[in-house]
């Protein structure tokens, strides 16, 4: 298993297209994949989980991904939320 920590930068938070633009992405790698912030973790391969989180900008996420492709998908899922 691989993590990271972030500070989300996108104002809008994870609400919307840059939800589902998350899971998908989430979607094309084989391994788990999971966003905690306070006290809620999502799969972040469901966007309905995803969007509960309410992320907004200045909130740190913990993402964990375990499996075959977990560091290039923590990697790319970093970048995502960052950028």
């Amino acid at each position: 298993m691989v993590e990271a920590t972030i500070e989300m930068s996108s104002p809008h938070g994870l609400q919307g297209r840059r939800a589902d633009r998350l899971t998908k992405t989430a979607s094309q790698f084989e391994c788990n994949i999971l966003l905690s912030s306070n006290d809620y973790t999502a799969n972040a391969k469901n966007v309905k989980e995803v969007m509960h989180l309410s992320s907004r900008a200045g909130l740190r996420l913990r993402i964990q991904a375990s499996g075959v492709d977990e560091s290039v998908a923590l990697r790319v899922i970093c970048a995502l939320l960052t950028d």
